[in-house]
């Protein structure tokens, strides 16, 4: 059973605990507090011996640390890879068994990067016997998707959440490990895999997890729902004696399917002897907002905290989202306006006040298909569409992501190829208005002819006819940062935030259901929950049409249409 309190009650620093807690409950000062509590009251706590908190985006890690202050010195906060990569996959790199093939010398940290490249690819498809396989932008879109999870027997397979096809062919499912072994061969270790060796080598490696103990004998894990089977496997081992384990999460904000979060994960995390408590409290959104909330879930009801009566929620019905944006405007004068959307061309489109139904999504990544970097043609789209990135990424603030997209331009180890991206990269970004609208092809000649690139010359013919037709802002509006900050953002991206006034995107009137079925088991009904749990005074939902029976439906709630 449950306990019920509140963000500023004082628990037990040596109980295992489990708090739920719903949006605006004030879960993060809770959190803080407890943290404190533990370094304040623990006797088992001293220089080498600290506190470890696990959170999910960097964002996080940045904002509990700075409500920490100078108590942050006892305290690891850190996303789950870092911590991993940090304290295991570092240090015991060593013992990770050689039959993986892990060139151990050459590995570099841990990133996204897909290995690829012409030969690479062709030494891939003669190993898997899949030389049939000719669409290598596919190819390399299912080595994206492909993430380790355990199967039915429980050992760590790696496969795609469904199964991948290239040129028509279905692309073997073993053919993802054989890429898994060639790319670490390379010494390339991707973010999943992290956890695949942090789990190998805790579970053949006792030592390693006693060593975790001693130096963390407090293991909090924020936004637990967010969790994976691996990640979940991972902390059982660590929390099985010595050390304090605490969760806090929603269920109902489990919105990470696509990386292997379940939605049950949180109610079935179980240690011997943890008491489970909930936060009830709402701080963040009206009463009108939080009335809303509480019809779309029946686990948890809040109660208003602020006491602030405002304006009903609205329904706006607009043929297009840039037309409903304006109506929702104009409702709220000169304040503020966060749009969420669930896909990326949607959150794109509206930054740059395009409209969705002319905006291709896919143009960026097209352009690396149409032409295919290799070393014929000196990798030329590779370096186009790289830098693209990165002048797009250095626009909205994103620097670490632009300079992770230029090292993609030069050999790893070549200094002078990165002082050249870098100082070539300050002249694009000082021409940006002579080419922003202009065709690809012309951004082209200044890498090649004015930037003195050694990429292939773009003779007569279909890839040259391409370069012509395409408009370079059409690709930069492909660009998606991995953290956002502007007024538009996709609801995954906003996820942690707060906004005075919110306006969230429906594409279809279907999706309207999610208000009038009330079941969270739906990772679509969680992801609109998330949404409409960021407004704290306003809230507007656009939908492209509303029928009769959904008006009325709405309205019984107390939504007012406009």
């Amino acid at each position: 059973m449950s306990v019920v309190i509140n963000s500023d009650s004082v628990l037990d620093i040596e109980q295992h605990f489990k708090v739920a807690a719903g949006p605006g409950a004030g879960k993060t000062h809770w959190l803080v507090n407890h943290i404190r509590n533990t370094l304040h009251k623990s006797g088992r706590l001293g220089k080498t011996r600290k506190i470890a908190c696990i959170t999910y985006t960097n964002t996080a890690v940045e904002a509990i640390t700075r409500r920490l202050g100078p108590s942050a010195i006892q305290v690891e906060v850190s996303t789950i890879h870092a911590f991993l990569y940090k304290h295991v996959v570092k240090p015991y790199i060593m013992f990770i068994d050689p039959a993986y093939g892990l060139d151990v010398s050459s590995v570099d940290g841990h990133d996204d990067k897909i290995a690829s490249g012409y030969q690479f690819l062709a030494d891939w498809k003669n190993a898997t016997k899949q030389t049939a396989l000719r669409d290598d932008a596919a190819i390399l879109e299912a080595f994206k998707s492909a993430r380790w999870r355990f199967d039915a027997s429980g050992i760590l397979v790696v496969e795609p959440d469904y199964p991948r096809t290239s040129s028509g062919y279905s692309i073997k499912k073993p053919s993802y490990r054989v890429y898994k072994s060639m790319a670490w061969q390379k010494g390339i270790m991707h973010h999943d895999d992290v956890l695949f060796f942090s789990y190998d080598l805790i579970k053949n490696n006792s030592s390693i997890v006693d060593i975790l103990r001693a130096k963390f004998p407090y293991f909090f894990i924020d936004e637990f729902q967010d969790t994976n089977p691996i990640q979940v496997a991972i902390l059982k081992l660590i929390g099985e004696s010595d050390t304090i384990v605490g969760i806090i999460g929603d269920k109902a904000q489990s919105i990470y399917a696509f990386q292997g979060a379940k939605y049950d994960t949180f109610d079935s995390f179980n240690l011997v002897n943890m008491e489970s408590y909930t936060i009830e409290d709402n701080r963040r959104s009206t009463d009108e907002i939080v009335g809303i909330l509480n019809l779309t879930r029946s686990d948890i009801s809040q109660s208003s905290i602020r006491g602030a009566s405002g304006i009903a929620p609205n329904v706006v019905v607009a043929g297009d989202f840039m037309s409903g944006l304006i109506k929702c405007q104009v409702a709220c004068g000169d304040e503020e306006l966060h749009t969420l959307s669930y896909a990326n061309k949607v959150a794109n489109s509206l930054k740059r006040s395009l409209s969705p139904d002319s905006f291709d999504s896919k143009a960026l990544d097209e352009l690396l298909k149409k032409d295919a970097p290799s070393s014929a043609n000196k990798y030329r789209s590779r370096i186009i569409y790289n830098f693209i990135v990165a002048i797009e990424l250095i626009r909205e603030q994103k620097f670490a992501d632009a300079f992770k997209a230029l090292s993609k331009i030069y050999k790893k180890g070549d200094a002078d190829g990165k002082k050249k991206s870098l100082n070539d990269l300050l002249v694009l970004l000082g021409r940006y208005e002579s080419f922003k609208n202009d065709s690809l092809y012309n951004f082209y000649l200044i890498i090649k002819d004015e930037l003195f690139y050694d990429v292939s010359v773009l003779r007569m013919g279909g890839v040259k006819t391409y370069y012509e037709s395409k408009v370079y802002s059409d690709m930069a509006s492909c660009v998606i940062a991995t953290e956002e900050n502007g007024l538009c953002k996709t609801i995954h991206k906003a996820k942690g935030d707060e906004f005075d006034n919110v306006v969230v995107i429906f594409e279809k009137e279907t999706e309207l259901s999610f208000f009038l079925e009330n079941n969270m088991e739906r990772e679509e009904h969680r992801i609109k929950y998330v949404a409409i749990s960021r407004a704290k005074n306003r809230l507007f939902i656009i939908t492209p049409n509303l029928g009769e029976k959904n008006k009325q439906g709405l309205m019984s709630l107390g939504f007012a249409i406009i």
